[in-house]
């Protein structure tokens, strides 16, 4: 067993088997916070009670096991030469030695239905989906629901920190639902068009040199995952294959959470596009049937659990001041999942420039997450024969500075800021509606850019990659930002493999010589990419 020691297993196994127990027995008054006051309620007008008998949904992740030594074998496994690099973990595995015991699980969900609160463990251990009415999660977490408003908006949050009784806390890592957060997508339309109004495959493909590839890898084997909410009609992408000649492709939907979804031009843009780069790799599309918190993290996690796909996509997000501390806690653990289980994850880095379309500066979460690979947007310029003529940075391109997350160990070459916190964009493709992409939704062609559209394109990229890699007999790249930055560090290969973008800005930050945050690394000529990670 890697990373831990025989004893620190029978340990921990021993407290877990004498968990019940100390539950049962611990006095009620005994409470720990598991949620901070929600902050987007400073200026918000209360607007009464929550109605007692409304239906919430809530999600609740258990604390992992031995994180520490989860944190050090993911850097080992990424680390050439060193005996665990590339052996990443099953599913199986990482339960075995990281997701809470069975016990710890009982113990919580047997503590949340005594407050008269249904709770069940999903597909991933640490992950549980709770529901009740607001009187008893009121009870349950000692707050008072209360409907706010504001400029418009208008949502439910507690009154103040959540907590539970202590046993219960401390097994606990976050708790998401108390309030009403809603996902925000990236995509910016531009207009109706016929097809060729905006950017094809063709011209992508060979503007950003992915054709020289296409006669070995196309995606073959591999499967994109893409988390989002909404549904894709396959009669939509099979007019977009026709008008461009692409194969039609294995598309498997599921719905998170729910039954339905109604179709919607972002997943269909997703799915259009990643197709569009790996023509031959499967699309696996994880809906989640609310554009909540609490659906993404479920979707997040039935992603880590199934294991199917070796690259994962998400062009939803919001700035990271306004996303609950608990969501990012219960995203993080399940990125962490994934990259430990070799999977790479892909997020737009927003559309709202430097700000994040808050009042000063801000990054889009997940894309801030360090085990997340954050897309930014450049504004392409291609001549008649689809070559590149001019790419600068789009001004609304997401990137900054998190004021969250830690710089991660991996995140350091030519132009990054050493500040000690985890820097965005990390790599970028065209996003400017004016330079904008042809995608085909419910009967009718439009235009649109945003970074949505980078996150699967790159999520498409990297199944490529994998492809290669697979017919070498090699493992997935998993974490992508670290094969980034170390093929930045090249400078012999760097120049061929990225475009360094540097003019334009998203606002406070502007492109230069090397890295910078409206853009990363720039943006790739995909066969020097391809082969300088392979």
């Amino acid at each position: 067993m890697r990373a831990l020691t025989r004893l620190a297993v029978a340990a921990a196994a021993a407290t877990a088997l004498a968990a019940p127990a100390a539950i049962s027995a611990a006095p009620l008054q005994e409470r720990m916070v598991v949620a901070a006051p929600d902050t987007n309620t400073r200026g918000a007008h209360p607007h009464g009670a929550l109605s007692p008998s409304q239906t919430m949904h809530l999600v609740i992740t258990l604390r992992l096991r031995h994180e520490d030594e989860l944190q050090h074998l993911i850097q080992s496994l990424y680390t050439p030469g060193s005996p665990d690099a590339g052996r990443f973990l099953t599913p199986a595995e990482f339960d075995r030695e990281f997701a809470p015991t069975q016990a710890d699980v009982q113990a919580v969900v047997q503590g949340l239905r005594a407050y008269g609160l249904t709770a069940e463990q999903t597909a991933d251990p640490m992950v549980l989906a709770v529901a009740g009415q607001a009187r008893e999660v009121e009870r349950a977490f000692g707050v008072r629901e209360v409907r706010y408003e504001k400029g418009g908006a208008a949502w439910y949050a507690p009154d103040g920190a959540a907590t539970l009784p202590a046993p219960l806390a401390a097994r606990v890592s976050a708790v998401v639902g108390l309030s009403s957060d809603v996902m925000q997508r990236h995509l910016v339309m531009a207009h109706q068009a016929p097809a060729g109004g905006g950017y094809t495959p063709a011209q992508i493909q060979r503007a950003y040199d992915y054709t020289p590839l296409y006669s070995h890898y196309m995606g073959r084997g591999q499967v994109i995952a893409i988390v989002t909410s909404g549904s894709v009609q396959l009669s939509d992408i099979q007019a977009f294959d026709r008008a461009f000649g692409l194969p039609n492709p294995v598309v498997r939907q599921r719905v998170i959470d729910g039954s339905y979804t109604a179709p919607d031009d972002e997943t269909t843009l997703d799915c259009e596009w990643a197709h569009a780069i790996a023509p031959t790799a499967s699309l696996a599309v994880y809906e989640a049937a609310q554009p909540d918190a609490q659906s993404f993290i479920d979707a997040f996690a039935q992603v880590a659990a199934d294991d199917g796909a070796h690259v994962v996509t998400t062009s939803w997000g919001a700035p990271e001041s306004q996303t609950d501390s608990s969501t990012m806690q219960a995203e993080h653990q399940i990125f962490m999942q994934m990259v430990a289980q070799g999977q790479s994850v892909f997020a737009a880095a927003g559309d709202s420039g430097s700000s994040d379309g808050t009042n000063g500066t801000d990054v889009d979460y997940p894309s801030s997450d360090p085990y997340v690979t954050a897309c930014g947007g450049t504004r392409l310029v291609i001549g008649s024969s689809d070559q590149r003529l001019q790419e600068t940075a789009w001004s609304d391109t997401g990137g900054g500075v998190s004021s969250v997350y830690g710089e991660p160990w991996w995140q350091y070459g030519p132009g990054v800021p050493q500040t000690g916190y985890r820097q965005t964009c990390d790599i970028s493709l065209n996003a400017d509606p004016a330079t904008g992409y042809d995608f085909y939704y419910q009967g009718q062609w439009e235009v649109a850019g945003g970074t949505s559209f980078v996150a699967p394109m790159m999520a498409a990229t990297f199944a490529l990659i994998d492809q290669a890699r697979a017919l070498e007999g090699k493992a997935p790249v998993g974490l992508a930002d670290v094969g980034i930055y170390a093929m930045a560090r090249n400078t012999s290969y760097a120049p061929y493999a990225f475009h360094d973008i540097t003019a334009g800005s998203n606002g406070a930050y502007s492109a230069g010589e090397g890295w910078d945050h409206p853009t990363g690394f720039g943006s790739i000529d995909a066969y020097y990419f391809l082969h300088g990670l392979d």
